[in-house]
């Protein structure tokens, strides 16, 4: 028997793993899913050896996110700092004495005379950066393969979007640019110029990003050619809602023993990437068979929605929302299984765990995807030549169609919603998707069949 799609409209403290499960309840609600957001995606960057093979892709995934959070100046988005200090602390620290090793070897070439040797240049592998160029991105993505041979993921966190634009136009160009590539590990970038003041090499530059912005600041950001070319569909979009009239948002205080279980997380991270001996443990694949079905049961769902109403933007967008989902639920598998000391690969005893991690993915697939639909669906179909609502079709083309039909009809109601595929299109995917058949050749008669 076919298994039916169930969508998740809510998630509840008890589908999440305990570390992530604090900043649940300790947030308001229109807070709550950005704040497990946030965190996940600082848990995403502290787990940059974490890898999981993703149902409709051969390589395995580096659970890499762009996450940005939404809302208008007052309305509280800096709630994201204290998690981002509190998650990142040994990550930030460990950086802060690295770039202590920089600004020395930088003073010792200042202070040394002309003639006299220097000592090697220290590779430093820092990782958490703000606002950064592309020629010292590129160098520091290079020190990562210098020290280890392999590439790192970066954490971007700024609290204002707006910022990284500021005075520096090129270098906001160059980040959407190599946004684009910093979500799949394996795309090389690379600068090769003749400046004395640039850097030149090809690396794999990786990382998880949060941003918070106003809506304007995001719009100015993801620019027509960042919708067009696949930036948008790459983010996960944590929008506040409108808060008018609202107090201001009042999070719990984290108690002493919940601070513990965090710090037991980030330790973990920790520990799984780097050695005692300062090199790098091997990589960790966490097992996501399991998941396979639900995946193809979710974006099975989407592409029947894409055919009844023709909508482009949806075609675009639900691919990387389920990637995006698919990478959250594994770092959520992973935490809860290293958390409560039980195999990753033991069905019998996670069971219990992953009918929570599904839920997880769906909420979070559907959560993801229609926040790109209601932020840049109609930009993206009106680039399409569509006209369609803010959130793409209201009433599917297939739902407005009745329950027999003619190819006539079918073109006419397609004029009505200002589509652009034409109806010979939609009949031959309808008919492959066994949406319809053909009720009378003669007159090119269709039934639904649902």
């Amino acid at each position: 028997m076919k298994k039916k799609f169930i969508p998740v409209s809510s998630l509840t403290a008890a589908d999440l793993p305990p570390a992530l499960r604090i900043y649940f309840e300790a947030a308001p609600e229109n807070f709550r899913i950005p704040a497990i957001l946030t965190a996940i995606t600082c848990f995403c960057a502290l787990g940059t050896r974490l890898r999981a093979r993703y149902v409709y892709d051969n390589d395995l995934h580096a659970l890499l996110l762009q996450v940005i959070v939404v809302g208008n100046p007052g309305d509280g988005k800096s709630f994201t700092r204290p998690i981002v200090k509190n998650l990142m602390a040994p990550l930030l620290l460990r950086d802060q004495e690295l770039r202590r090793q920089e600004q020395a070897y930088n003073e010792l070439k200042k202070t040394s005379a002309k003639n006299k040797p220097l000592p090697e240049e220290p590779i430093t592998d820092v990782r958490c950066i703000q606002n950064i160029t592309r020629a010292k991105l590129v160098k520091r993505a290079d020190m990562f393969i210098r020290k280890y041979g392999e590439p790192l993921a970066f954490m971007l966190f700024s609290e204002e979007l707006s910022t990284m634009s500021e005075g520096n136009k090129k270098a906001y160009s160059d980040l959407r640019t190599i946004g684009r590539l910093a979500y799949d590990i394996g795309a090389s970038f690379s600068t090769d110029t003749n400046s004395s003041e640039s850097y030149c090499a090809m690396v794999d530059i990786i990382w998880c990003s949060l941003y918070c912005s106003t809506p304007a600041a995001l719009d100015e950001y993801m620019d027509r050619r960042s919708v067009e070319g696949g930036n948008v569909t790459r983010h996960v979009i944590a929008d506040l809602g409108d808060l008018m009239g609202d107090d201001a948002p009042v999070f719990q205080i984290i108690t002493t023993e919940q601070q513990r279980t965090i710090d037991a997380t980030v330790d973990r991270l920790m520990r799984e990437t780097y050695t005692d001996e300062g090199s790098l443990q091997p990589v960790h694949e966490v097992p996501m068979d399991w998941l396979d079905d639900e995946i193809r049961l979710w974006c099975n769902e989407q592409r029947q929605q894409v055919l009844k109403t023709g909508s482009r933007a949806l075609n675009c967008f639900y691919k990387r929302s389920s990637v995006s989902a698919f990478r959250m639920a594994a770092l959520c598998y992973h935490l809860w299984c290293t958390e409560l000391g039980i195999a990753e690969d033991d069905s019998a005893t996670a069971a219990q765990i992953r009918k929570h991690v599904i839920r997880f993915y769906r909420y979070m697939a559907s959560y993801t995807l229609d926040g790109l639909l209601s932020r840049w669906g109609k930009r993206f179909e009106d680039m399409q030549g569509h006209a369609e609502t803010d959130e793409g079709p209201k009433t599917t083309l297939y739902d407005m169609l009745p329950e027999n039909f003619t190819r006539d009809q079918l073109r006419e109601t397609i004029v009505k919603l200002s589509l652009a595929t034409p109806a010979r299109v939609f009949i031959s995917k309808w008919k492959r998707a066994r949406l319809i058949h053909q009720a009378d050749n003669k007159v090119e008669l269709y039934t639904k069949n649902y």
